[in-house]
């Protein structure tokens, strides 16, 4: 866990810089514009030695066949996947979150048999990587939706096993007229 301190206090410190900065400055208008900002302030966050891809492509072997999945925002180290981050943008809706959790799961399920590529198509070769998945790897659900009940705040994982211990949730709750709480939940 400790290993994952410091990813997840520059997530949670790009999280409330793009919410005060962008999304209440009406910067943010759609889930796009949302993982555009994030990541902006994320990999201010970050030390020069980190990479961030977006979307990146990840195809997972499934009694079902081939699942392919591309997770909004990916962190890695100069060897390994340290975070997946799934965003959601519902300003004026409930969040929606059934997806990105089973995604996220099935990746966590999966981590050993996972990398991912830097590899470009065109131009000159710099530091193409194939990068595993950390075993401390953090996943993190980010939504900004309408206010829920104090209530219904609970961790989206639950019943998610291959979730417990490595995942983050966090809010922003929007209301008329009214700046969002923003607020995290984990399992540590």
């Amino acid at each position: 866990m400790k290993n994952r301190n410091l990813i997840k206090s520059q997530i949670v410190q790009a999280w409330h810089e793009c919410i005060d900065e962008d999304y209440c400055n009406q910067r943010i208008n759609s889930e796009r514009s949302l993982q555009a900002s994030f990541w902006s302030h994320l990999n201010k966050q970050l030390p020069k030695n980190r990479r961030l891809f977006i979307e990146p492509g990840i195809s997972i072997n499934t009694t079902d066949g081939i699942k392919k999945l591309a997770p909004d925002i990916v962190v890695c180290n100069t060897k390994e996947v340290i975070s997946i981050i799934e965003l959601k943008y519902l300003p004026r809706a409930q969040p929606k979150f059934l997806k990105d959790i089973k995604n996220l799961s099935l990746i966590a399920q999966n981590r050993e048999l996972i990398t991912i590529a830097n590899n470009r198509f065109r131009g000159a070769e710099k530091d193409s990587n194939n990068y595993t998945l950390s075993k401390n790897i953090l996943f993190v659900w980010a939504g900004v939706h309408a206010k829920i009940k104090i209530e219904n705040r609970v961790l989206f994982s639950d019943n998610y096993v291959s979730l417990d211990n490595c995942y983050l949730q966090l809010h922003a709750e929007t209301e008329s007229n009214n700046k969002p709480t923003v607020y995290q939940i984990t399992h540590e």
